[in-house]
């Protein structure tokens, strides 16, 4: 059975399951290049179809990530939103902006109320948009293969359980949490033997991931896209002025005392309303320490949230999903919690991965084998040599292509050497994380990489740290891992954060300044042969078996897909040294002071 899974709302993507295996998946915006695509994911169903090969005939279903139809809208849409709710109720009113007087009333209407007439006008919205989702089907082809739909909560917990469970009899907790999907921000499910039962369910009124957007953006930056900058900015504050203010973000959201499985809302307005209460509150305050006591709040209600589930049910296995689960700082707290046997969080557990969740669901509903649903990795998208021969077609003249015996053994020696290297090599990894192949590389023991690489390459925010990549059995020596977490393959895709050992120092240009910790990647050789080659052979140079690794893009630019835009990030940064493949690729203008030993040029003229 060939299952095409689609996510048209928030990160867009689109995944390929053939008998309960996903064999392809890729984000939008790797493709569109527009970071964090919103909509029907156009460019990424034609790179199925077309260069993956997906004959239309053989598929099966069609899956969509909501129950509605979503409205695709964009970024800039999203960001004008919140400088409307950013009005008061009187400052719509001498704008003449009755829709947002409308919409500040409606936030302050008794829950039942609000939540009815949110219902009714997401219910009209979804009618409008359906018609631009059949129109978007037909234009690809696929307007005559049956489509399926499932609640968004319930395919991040799908997503979660079907990827990662333990194994299929015993039972475990699934919670996801995000800022809203169909009506919802928090579900809660008991999983046991393939099949996922709802135990509790928050409205989006009381969301937590909300009122982290919200603060994202009051902070001056984009909601939705860079909660993880203000998780990255908590730890500069001073704990006491983190405990401060988590007192206030506390007044506002609470598990709800009837049933502690569910969050209730504290004040009179949707969370998602509360930028003109926070503006308030959090007058001439500093920005580090709104980011510290929202980053506290977030810790301790999500990890009492957790505690009291497992407290009601008995079962001591958790899984997560949904964007909240992006925090890695609030999953190192859950894995320190007491009692937990096992916990894991689906990588990259945002929107972008719904479909993961829809095409699972899918399988079983039409009779697939449970023992057939297989998760081997991340390593999903197209291959980085796809494109090469228009690499070098466009590019000969201003680069240089050399190719390599050995490009591992060849990367790891520029590392030892210094140098900061982007990596473009193999199937490119799905979701916001990159895990090695769409990487930038650089020896986390020298600390003047981290100025290097924020102010010539990426022009990263200062205070953001970077993350190392460790082979696995090697990550002890390094950090510190709670027992909860899955045994033996602990954290491959960066979803938790660690505290650091002794030997940091071995990684300091990759560790928080602030608190020591780190977002590890534990890289192990099963699924990802050729980078732990790689820092094996830079350990055996150097003696630390880390590197640091970020993702490969310009600030603001999706990650690198192939070839082209690999260089084209080469061109228009600082940076010198790529390897796409196995070839190593510098600008023409740059003479390198390394040895070329072991390659072949083929950028002569």
């Amino acid at each position: 059975m060939l299952i095409l899974g689609l996510n048209e709302g928030i990160d867009a993507s689109l995944v390929l399951c053939q008998d309960g295996r996903i064999v392809f998946a890729v984000q939008e915006e790797r493709l569109s290049r527009e970071k964090g695509s919103i909509g029907f994911p156009s460019h990424a169903v034609s790179y199925c179809l077309k260069t993956y090969g997906l004959d239309v005939r053989r598929l099966d279903h069609i899956c969509l990530s909501n129950l509605r139809n979503v409205d695709g809208g964009s970024r800039d849409e999203m960001l004008a939103y919140y400088v409307r709710t950013a009005r008061s109720l009187q400052d719509c009113f001498r704008a003449g902006d009755l829709s947002g007087a409308a919409s500040r009333v409606a936030g302050m209407l008794p829950g039942p109320i609000e939540e009815s007439l949110r219902a009714w006008r997401a219910a009209r919205s979804s009618a409008r948009n359906r018609a631009a989702m059949e129109r978007n089907l037909a234009n690809h082809g696929l307007d005559a293969i049956p489509i399926s739909r499932f609640h968004h909560h319930a395919n991040h917990a799908a997503s979660a359980y079907y990827g990662l469970r333990k194994n299929w009899e015993e039972p475990h907790l699934v919670m996801t949490l995000d800022g809203g999907g169909d009506d919802a921000c928090a579900h809660v499910y008991l999983a046991e033997k393939g099949a996922l039962r709802l135990l509790a369910a928050t409205p989006t009124g009381h969301s937590l991931g909300n009122i982290y957007a919200a603060v994202t953006h009051m902070l001056g930056m984009r909601p939705h896209e860079h909660e993880y900058k203000v998780m990255g900015l908590a730890p500069y504050a001073e704990v006491e002025q983190a405990t401060r203010w988590a007192q206030t973000f506390a007044r506002y959201l609470d598990l709800d005392p009837v049933n502690p499985l569910r969050f209730r809302r504290t004040i009179p307005e949707r969370t998602s309303a509360i930028l003109p209460r926070l503006l308030r509150d959090f007058r001439l305050v500093r920005f580090d320490q709104i980011a510290a006591g929202l980053q506290c709040f977030t810790e301790d209600l999500i990890r009492r949230w957790i505690a009291a589930t497992v407290a009601n049910t008995g079962v001591r296995k958790v899984l997560g999903a949904g964007g909240v689960f992006m925090n890695v700082k609030a999953n190192q707290c859950i894995a320190e919690l007491p009692g937990l046997e096992y916990f894991d969080v689906f990588p990259s557990c945002g929107d972008e991965t719904l479909p993961f969740g829809a095409v699972w669901q899918c399988h079983l509903r039409h009779g697939g084998a449970l023992a057939d649903i297989r998760f081997d990795d991340l390593y999903l998208g197209p291959e980085a040599g796809t494109d090469l021969s228009e690499a070098r077609a466009r590019y000969s003249d201003v680069v240089r292509f050399q190719e390599l015996d050995d490009p591992d053994i060849r990367t790891a020696e520029l590392l030892a050497q210094g140098h900061i290297v982007a990596r473009c090599t193999g199937r490119m990894e799905f979701g916001a994380r990159a895990l090695g192949n769409r990487s930038i590389l650089a020896d986390p023991g020298r600390p003047s990489v981290v100025q290097t690489i924020n102010r010539v390459i990426k022009q990263r925010d200062f205070w953001m740290p970077f993350a190392p990549a460790v082979p696995g059995e090697r990550a002890g020596e390094y950090v510190r891992i709670p027992a909860s977490l899955p045994q033996p393959r602990i954290s491959p895709y960066m979803m938790h954060a660690f505290d650091t050992t002794e030997r940091r120092a071995d990684l300091a240009a990759a560790v928080h300044p602030a608190d020591q910790t780190v977002r590890a990647q534990m890289v192990w050789k099963d699924l990802n042969p050729s980078f732990h080659r790689l820092i094996e052979a830079f350990g055996r140079l150097t003696g630390r078996w880390v590197v640091l690794n970020t993702s490969f893009n310009l600030h603001g630019f999706p990650i690198v897909g192939g070839a082209c835009d690999a260089i084209d990030v080469l061109l228009k940064s600082g940076l010198d040294d790529l390897v796409v493949d196995r070839w190593w690729i510098r600008k023409r203008e740059t003479r390198s002071s390394t040895s070329c030993s072991g390659s072949k040029d083929h950028g002569q003229d």
